[in-house]
């Protein structure tokens, strides 16, 4: 691995929407619909991350039939891997990702905000707090 693929590593990281989404993938594997859904942000703004994260092998994809499901890459043979698990498992405690967090499981326990086909989409909330 160059010195530069590793800098692009660590700046595909270093965004406030690519940590979330980083978060939110460190326990399921999800689709892009349902990132939108527990972050808030458009459909056009996660692909944009998730491509770029894809690129650089921080998360990986997988179809299942009709559907995408994007995972983090954890092969810990590689130096994504090793970077990922690091910051999955050091930063748990942000208030952020805690929120996001709890929002995926209110869906998953069936008390979240619902995913069907009819719900509107979501509008940018890009989130505002603080740097990490």
């Amino acid at each position: 691995m160059s010195l530069v693929t590793l800098r692009q590593i660590f700046k595909a990281c270093a965004e406030d929407t690519r940590l979330r989404i980083l978060s939110l993938l460190s326990g399921n594997d999800l689709t892009v619909k349902e990132i939108c859904a527990y972050l808030g942000i458009s459909q056009p703004t996660i692909s944009k991350h998730l491509a770029r994260l894809r690129i650089l092998k921080i998360v990986l994809d997988k179809r299942k039939g009709n559907l995408v499901y994007y995972a983090l890459n954890r092969n810990l043979d590689s130096p994504q891997g090793k970077i990922i698990n690091f910051i999955v498992s050091q930063f748990q405690g942000v208030d952020t990702f805690r929120k996001d967090k709890e929002a995926l499981h209110k869906e998953k326990d069936g008390s979240g905000p619902s995913l069907s086909p009819d719900k509107p989409p979501v509008k940018d909330n890009q989130d505002k707090e603080g740097e990490i």
